[in-house]
């Protein structure tokens, strides 16, 4: 099988950038791509909040994308960052969840959980905030009834855990040979060039996307998928901490 995409929309509160949001939105609603939503419950992070607030009904807008056919993700739950921690997966040293006890961040996501489902909204996906979530978070989730997480490295969508990790590990969208990738928008910070292509490759790969119970549906335990996974995610930490070297030297020179 040929590459398949999803799109995910980080981040997404009463305070965004909603010209953006709307841009992006007509151009999934024009080639029929259903994004996943990553919604903040209870949004408290400082540097969100600095975007205006919608003009009108934050969680109406929510229900008429998911009635529209948008999957709805839990993004964490304050979008608070309260530990130094890189989880599971190793990516950035910040987390709203890993390194905390069991017990909290049951308390976190059940509460997150409640605001959500208060607001009508229907959901089984996880977004974990800065990618960063432990074991601890894993339990939890299954305890809360979560089925899936967005996020993980495998080229395929794979089930570790208990849990569905549909694959995660590519911001701008790309063409690819083989497997399913979901592309992160954070829309927030996207520029003029990014959108622009965006748009493009919505145009012209709009028929190789899938729906998200459709990438659900190819979820398998395969070991060959949990070894490419371990193997993309070595070298994309490693490209990381290479890129992050190198921006510490040109700051220095």
């Amino acid at each position: 099988m040929s590459a398949r995409y999803l799109i995910r929309l980080d981040d997404i509160a009463p305070h965004m950038d909603w010209p953006r949001f709307e841009r992006l939105a007509r151009v999934f609603d024009e080639f029929g791509i259903q994004p996943l939503l990553g919604v903040i419950p209870d949004n408290r992070d400082p540097q969100l909040l600095q975007f205006p607030e919608l003009v009108g009904d934050f969680w109406a807008k929510v229900r008429s994308l998911q009635e529209h056919g948008w999957e709805i993700a839990q993004h964490g739950f304050q979008h608070s960052y309260v530990t130094h921690d890189c989880g599971l997966l190793g990516v950035n040293g910040l987390s709203e969840f890993a390194g905390l006890p069991f017990e909290t961040q049951l308390d976190k996501l059940s509460r997150g959980q409640r605001i959500l489902r208060d607001h009508g909204l229907q959901f089984e996906t996880f977004m974990a905030p800065s990618h960063s979530f432990d074991r601890l978070t894993l339990r939890a989730l299954r305890e809360l009834g979560f089925t899936t997480i967005t996020d993980g490295f495998s080229l395929w969508p794979s089930i570790e855990h208990g849990l569905i990790f549909l694959p995660q590990w590519l911001a701008n969208p790309r063409v690819l040979p083989l497997g399913v990738q979901t592309f992160c928008l954070h829309v927030n910070e996207m520029t003029e060039g990014q959108i622009r292509r965006v748009e493009q490759f919505v145009a012209d790969h709009h028929r190789e996307f899938l729906t998200f119970p459709e990438a659900r549906s190819l979820a398998s335990p395969q070991t060959l998928n949990r070894v490419a996974g371990r193997v993309i995610g070595s070298t994309l930490r490693g490209l990381k901490t290479v890129r992050r070297t190198l921006r510490r030297h040109r700051n220095s020179a």
